[in-house]
């Protein structure tokens, strides 16, 4: 396979084509967002990789940084945005994120499984930030709509001498488990359902299939890693936000 070039990026928009085609036929009202997000991607990817050009030539821990603090600001924004049940959960999207991918990446780089450059970090911390912003968002929603749905039995809970976590813990398992499913199931199926991105991308680039198979399981569970950390994270401080230090229950964020 020849290296793609933007006469080939401008081909492959063929596949946008059917697809609003597809989305016309079936009067499917998503062919705005097909073409906006179609130029967006297009501008914002070639805007990063010029940027990562830059960055990767400098050789900048301060770059390398700000440049994880703008990907974790915007996974943050993007998550809270998502959240239509409460109010004010930037701070809790942002937290989760951080505190996941931070953790994640410092194990990596601790154990000396990369080494701390530009062009190692900021891609790894590109698949982790993304996959800790949707666990973040599936936690965050799944938790909030159970305990406002179940906001009786959680008061009769509370009215019968029991702390809030105690009232809220099977909504709390079985938000954690929203927030993992995907990467639960993409650890089940990795190899035998689907080749993975960063798998596929490696082989592609000329890469040898056994080196490109151990990179991805060393991808699978670095995110692994963050989508737990992230959703625990996020549920503890969700959850808490339900809940007065005297376990009453409060409506003022919703």
């Amino acid at each position: 396979m020849n290296t793609p070039g933007f006469i080939e990026v401008f081909l492959s928009l063929a596949l946008v084509a059917l697809a609003i085609g597809l989305t016309v036929w079936w009067k499917i009202p998503v062919q705005k967002d097909m073409s906006l997000g179609s130029v967006r991607a297009f501008v914002q990817l070639v805007a990063v990789g010029y940027v990562l050009k830059y960055i990767f030539a400098l050789e900048s821990i301060l770059l390398v940084f700000l440049a994880m603090m703008v990907m974790i600001t915007v996974g943050a924004y993007t998550a809270s945005e998502r959240v239509k049940k409460i109010k004010g959960t930037f701070v809790v999207a942002f937290l989760a994120i951080f505190i996941g991918s931070a953790v994640t990446i410092a194990v990596l780089l601790l154990l000396k499984v990369i080494s701390f450059e530009a062009r190692y970090v900021i891609p790894l911390a590109g698949m982790i930030i993304s996959n800790s912003m949707n666990a973040t968002t599936l936690t965050i929603n799944r938790i909030s709509a159970d305990i406002i749905g179940n906001r009786l039995a959680v008061e009769t809970a509370l009215a019968l001498g029991k702390s809030w976590r105690v009232a809220t813990r099977t909504f709390q398992r079985e938000a954690a488990i929203a927030g993992m499913i995907s990467t639960l199931n993409f650890m089940k199926t990795v190899g035998i359902v689907a080749l993975p991105g960063a798998m596929t991308g490696m082989i592609l680039a000329g890469a040898e299939p056994v080196k490109a198979v151990l990179f991805q399981i060393i991808v699978a569970y670095m995110l692994l890693s963050v989508v737990t950390i992230s959703t625990i994270v996020a549920l503890e401080l969700t959850v808490r936000r339900f809940f007065t230090p005297f376990h009453q229950l409060r409506l003022d964020i919703l």
